[in-house]
Order: structure tokens, then C-alpha cells, then sequence
């Protein structure tokens, strides 16, 4: 399941302009491996290549209600196979809307949504939320008519700045975003309910009017003293749907 950090880079610098991964840390003059706590090559001492970029993102992060109960109900196979099913829309609907599923979480992802041209990456974002939350609906039903299971997944979004990049040391490596931005869409899920996908304020910035929501008003954020403005998406406004059907149609 898991994907490979070259695999994971190419994917974000796909657009050419979105992501670009951060380069690998090392010396640029000799094969030299950098040491933990170096700025400069053990070998030649020019300065290393930098490990993490700042970036201005939308973080999705996707993630199955009732995990533990699922797995304790089902064989193992049984699980990997609704996961491989979920994993597959999942990643089929954020790399239409241009972005990419950098972490497996076990019974979820996260996905980053970086600037390209075209619509903003909270546009973007929110869109492969919305496909995700349909395209899983055949399979909700499936395991609901085998299994008798309620099956769903609940989602978060947040936009902001955010350190892409390589984390780790030479045994191993991943490639993930941490910072503010991200750990307030991982906390999000927590008040998500099951089939939901919640936000804060800073996505629908960027959205205009192109969606329809709930305000759930302030909510205080786990291990920090902030509050955030909490909505829950709901659809694409009419109006704009209507008009991509009609600029299909042109």
C-alpha cells in the first residue's frame, strides 16, 4: 500500500508548478549522506540541500468511521478488501481534482492540494471531497447489504501554510506536511460525523459561492487554546452545476 518518495514527489510536481518536492537532503558535490543536526557535508563542507519547503496548501484528510469495529466483525481479508476499494476512490477522485495522497494512515489518508493553474486548491480540495463522499456510496451500500455493516468515511479540510518535505533519517524517510494547518484538519475528523466532511473558514475563502453549507459556529481545537469557525459541506450550489453541464454540452 505504501508508495515510494520518489513516486510521492513525482505525483506533487506532476503540474510542474504545484508542489515541486523538496529536495532530498544531501550534498550536491559528493555522494555523501547527510549526518542528523549538519548543515554542511561531513565530506566536502559545502553547504546540504535544504530538507522542507513552506508551501501554501489545502489539506484533506480522509478517514474510516468504525475501523476497530469493522476489523473485529471481519476476517482481515474481508477488511482489505473494502480498504483497497475505499483506498482506490479515494485516490482516483484527488488525483482528478490535481492533488495527491502523500500518507496512508492506516484507516485513512491525507491528501495535499497544491497551486496550479486553473481553480485553487481549496476549490479542488473541497470538488474531491464531494466525489470521494459519492463515488463511495456504491460501495457503503455493498458492505451494508453483505455485511450488514454501516460503512462510511468522514473527511476535514483546511487550507494554509504548511512545511513540505522530508522527514526522517537514513533508515527511513517519508515525505509529509506539518505545521498548524495540518494538525487543525487532522483534529477536525474527531467532530466529523460519520459520512461528513467538515472545514474551517479558510477553504470557503477561496470558494466563492460555488458550494453549499452548515456553520456550526466556533469550536475549541484539542491541546490548544484556538478556536475555529467549523462548517460542514453539503453540495455544489445549483447554479454552478448547471453551469458545468452546460460548458460540457458547448
Amino acid at each position: 500500500m505504501g508508495r515510494t518518495e520518489t513516486e510521492i514527489g513525482a505525483g506533487l510536481a506532476r503540474s510542474g508548478k504545484a508542489f515541486g518536492q523538496a529536495p532530498r537532503p544531501g550534498c550536491l558535490q559528493c555522494p555523501a549522506e547527510r549526518l542528523a543536526g549538519r548543515n554542511y557535508c561531513g565530506a566536502c563542507g559545502n553547504q546540504l540541500r535544504p530538507r522542507c519547503e513552506r508551501r501554501q496548501v489545502t489539506v484533506l484528510f480522509a478517514d474510516v468511521c468504525g475501523f476497530t469495529a469493522l476489523s473485529e466483525r471481519l476476517d482481515p481479508e474481508q477488511v482489505s478488501e473494502i480498504m483497497d476499494r475505499t483506498f482506490e476512490v479515494i485516490l482516483e477522485a484527488v488525483h482528478e481534482h490535481g492533488g495527491t495522497v502523500n500518507q496512508f494512515l492506516g484507516d485513512g489518508v491525507m491528501a495535499l492540494f497544491g497551486e496550479e493553474q486553473g481553480e485553487h486548491h481549496a476549490c479542488r480540495a473541497l470538488s474531491a471531497a464531494l466525489a470521494v463522499r459519492e463515488r463511495l456510496e456504491s460501495v457503503r451500500r455493498e458492505v451494508q447489504r453483505t455485511y450488514r455493516i454501516d460503512f462510511r468515511v468522514r473527511m476535514a479540510v483546511n487550507t494554509g501554510p504548511v512545511v513540505v518535505g522530508t522527514i526522517g533519517a537514513a533508515l527511513r524517510t517519508d515525505y509529509t506536511a506539518t505545521g498548524h494547518t495540518t494538525s487543525v484538519a487532522s483534529q477536525l475528523l474527531r467532530i466529523a460525523a460519520p459520512g461528513q466532511i467538515v472545514l474551517t473558514g479558510r477553504p470557503l475563502q477561496y470558494a466563492g459561492r460555488r458550494y453549499e453549507f452548515e456553520d456550526f459556529g466556533e469550536i475549541s481545537i484539542a491541546e490548544s487554546l484556538d478556536t475555529v469557525e467549523v462548517f460542514a459541506l453539503t453540495r455544489e450550489t445549483a447554479e454552478y452545476a448547471y453551469g458545468q453541464l452546460l460548458a460540457v454540452a458547448v
